[in-house]
């Protein structure tokens, strides 16, 4: 099998506002990761030689920084003021979001941690991270 390697630069991601709109946050953002992890729960009894494990929950976190944004600061601030809703919609395209066959995960969110920063010699930054919570469909579209 053959690797198309693709550049990080098309990479995009949408989360919904309060409102429930998906808002592309993709201009702006440095980078941006979706580790994903499994449980592996011991199951080794007495007399067993060697370690056993059964596959577990799986959980993953999403996470962004770049540069500030009031546009976006506006919309953070509303999700992380906002004590009603339980999780908001994600879309993220590692590999660009337009072009046919590029691969799309999507899942629900909920706030973890949002941050704000500034120095006196470089721009101000933002830093977002979230728990997905449920499961993440991956698609290529």
């Amino acid at each position: 099998m053959s690797v198309t390697p693709r550049h990080g630069k098309s990479a995009s991601i949408w989360i919904d506002s309060t409102a429930g709109t998906l808002i592309n946050f993709s201009s702006g953002v440095r980078s941006m990761t979706l580790p994903r992890s499994m449980d592996t729960p011991e199951v080794t009894t007495f007399g067993d030689n060697d370690r056993n494990y059964i596959v577990g929950l799986r959980g993953a976190e999403l996470s962004f920084d770049g540069v500030f944004s009031s546009t976006h600061a506006e919309v953070l601030d509303g999700i992380f003021g906002d004590a009603t809703s339980t999780s908001y919609s994600f879309e993220f395209s590692p590999d660009g979001s337009t072009a046919a066959g590029r691969h799309l995960l999507k899942g629900e969110l909920v706030p973890a941690s949002l941050e704000y920063g500034a120095s006196f010699d470089d721009a101000v930054s933002m830093s977002v991270s979230w728990t997905v919570t449920g499961s993440i469909t991956s698609t290529n579209h």
